[in-house]
């Protein structure tokens, strides 16, 4: 399955979560009024037969409220989820993870999911840290993939190694390539509603419960106290209705999870070329260390994470939002399933002797892998190869995708960029003085006729002026990953810094009177990430399909193509590579 695919498949989840919805939203008001009915028999005794109930205003009345008490709570969920990702992190307790005073592990965290958006291409998310939970456990958060937060947990940065982290990470990659961000957040907003029946029946019964029993006790208020128990039957009732949609909610978020999680799985392994990283990570938390998160928000959230977050897992896990471990470990590779029964048979044994000081899962699993981890038994899929004796697949099949050379090649790129460049990078104010030098080292104008439009100081200048000469010396394949790496730290800039950084671009950029294809990306790309409202969900309007933009597709493929420099038949070759999915064959360059 291709990118697009995963882009149809996604599409077609948000219409079957919106039947979900609509089947769980007409159960549940059928469970209230029940509850209504069973709930004046037993207080007053009144008998009303079931079919009249139905028919009667006060069956009209108790299914409008209820519809106004889901979707109050979808909407409400999705007032508190419009800045994305971000808004999710704040809301969870996580805490954004700050260069300039990261910690050793929180550094190899940075340099991590740095060197996997250089080679994905997509650029550096925020990083966000839940501080103390020792679970094993992450997700990523966002309305689109440029406005991106990755939350892990302490426990990630304590217990896995580089490899196991770097497959962590590369599986929430997955998620943010497949569309499945925003599809997290919806799923998250409106179940959201649907067990907030439960949450107003637990106010009915912890409000009455919490009144003063002995005032309530004494003779002249009796009615008082039927009252209360009135309320706290019809609260127990609702509570129970609240379990049923608790029980629903957790069946869509399994239907909709499950198998993206497996082909994240898959994606992983194609991302770092090495099983033993993310079989490691699902090892360490078969074998104790666990994924459930503690915060209130576990159950909203479990759909979204890398692992389980709750301990419920009945029914066989009908129940469940991941499979189960042994499960994830054998679609990753029969034979790892296999060493986790036995690494858990030998944990048995050494719980009851002493245990072995300096014993890793991940050396077992270096150890185990030493002569053929390189060999994924997986399908052509799993593997990123084609099926057709080995051909290499087309480049529309590549979208999405990294390989083990763009992994080498990002890795060697992050090395090549000085420490101290890396350092100005994560840090707003140094951010901006990087990108003025990007856009200087590319202009025909000499630094000394262009800094004056900056209306800096002298030592800024002086600053930006030496970025130029090293970011020339450094050659073009920093700059774009220079431009992703800058990018987290530019949001942090006040929306007027924001603006005057970009205006400031434009003014570099018009000074020689020339463009360049570099400068049209940048200034684009920076537009998309800082200018007002970027962060917040865009809709897409009537453009549902690729069918409705084939003329601007066509158009901007052809462009990309003569820009690179292809002409002839090798560019006439490379559109009808490209073109894939997206456009029918009788469009051409």
């Amino acid at each position: 399955m291709n990118f697009f695919e995963h882009q149809e498949q996604a599409r077609r989840h948000t219409l079957l979560l919106v039947a979900y919805f609509l089947v769980a939203v007409l159960l549940t008001a059928l469970a209230v009024n029940l509850v209504l009915w069973l709930g004046i028999f037993l207080v007053s005794g009144l008998y009303i037969p079931l079919g009249d109930w139905f028919l009667s205003r006060a069956n009209l009345w108790a299914t409008g409220i209820t519809l106004v008490i889901i979707l109050g709570g979808s909407f409400h969920r999705l007032l508190q989820l419009r800045d994305g990702g971000e808004a999710l992190a704040y809301l969870v307790g996580a805490r954004e993870i700050e260069p300039e005073y990261a910690m050793t592990d929180e550094q190899q965290l940075i340099n991590v999911v740095e060197e996997i958006s250089i080679a994905s291409g997509v650029p550096v998310p925020r990083l966000f840290l839940l501080p103390e939970d020792q679970s094993i456990n992450a997700f990523v958060a966002g309305f689109r993939p440029t406005e991106t937060v990755l939350v892990v947990t302490q426990g990630t940065l304590d217990h896995l190694d580089r490899t196991e982290l770097q497959g962590v990470i590369a599986h929430e990659y997955s998620h943010i390539f497949n569309g499945d961000m925003r599809l997290n957040l919806r799923l998250m907003a409106i179940l959201a509603g649907i067990v907030n029946v439960g949450r107003i029946g637990r106010l009915l019964v912890y409000g009455s419960t919490a009144t003063d029993w002995h005032r309530t006790s004494s003779p002249g208020t009796r009615d008082g106290m039927v009252g209360h128990f009135a309320l706290i039957i019809v609260g127990l009732l609702l509570m129970t209705v609240g379990a049923i949609g608790v029980f629903f909610g957790r069946l869509i978020k399994a239907a909709i999870s499950r198998k993206r999680e497996l082909l994240a799985d898959a994606s992983s392994v194609q991302f770092t070329r090495n099983p033993a990283g993310i079989a490691g990570a699902l090892m360490k938390i078969g074998g104790g260390h666990g994924s459930h998160l503690h915060t209130a928000h576990a159950e909203d959230m479990s759909h979204m994470c890398f692992g389980e977050t709750l301990r419920f897992n009945r029914m066989g896990g009908l129940m469940s939002t991941h499979p189960p471990i042994e499960e994830r470990l054998y679609a990753i590779g029969p034979e790892w399933a296999a060493r986790a029964r036995v690494r858990a048979r030998e944990q048995a044994r050494k719980q009851q002797s002493t245990p072995a000081p300096g014993e890793t899962a991940s050396a077992a699993v270096a150890t185990a892998t030493a002569a053929g981890a390189s060999g994924f038994a997986g399908t052509p899929a799993q593997r990123g190869t084609s099926s057709a004796g080995g051909k290499a697949p087309g480049a529309s099949v590549r979208v999405g995708t990294v390989q083990p050379e763009h992994m080498g090649y990002a890795r060697s790129i992050h090395q090549l960029i000085p420490d101290d460049l890396h350092h100005k990078s994560r840090h707003p104010h140094a951010a901006c003085s990087v990108i003025y030098a990007l856009v200087i080292s590319v202009s025909d104008e000499e630094p000394e006729t262009l800094l004056p439009l900056l209306e800096a100081g002298e030592m800024e200048s002086r600053d930006i002026r030496q970025l130029v000469d090293e970011i020339r010396r450094l050659g073009s394949r920093i700059r774009l990953p220079l431009l992703d790496l800058c990018i987290p730290a530019l949001k942090h800039l006040p929306a007027e810094e924001r603006a005057s950084l970009l205006k400031k671009l434009q003014q570099l950029i018009r000074a020689d009177r020339r463009m360049t294809l570099f400068e049209f990306v940048l200034v684009h790309i920076l537009h998309d990430h800082l200018a007002p409202g970027a962060g917040r969900n865009r809709p897409t309007g009537r453009l549902r399909s690729y069918r409705k933009a084939r003329d601007e597709l066509q158009l901007l493929l052809s462009a990309m193509i003569h820009a690179g420099g292809h002409r002839g038949e090798a560019a006439e070759e490379l559109f009808r590579d490209v073109r894939g999915l997206l456009l029918p064959e009788s469009r051409t360059l």
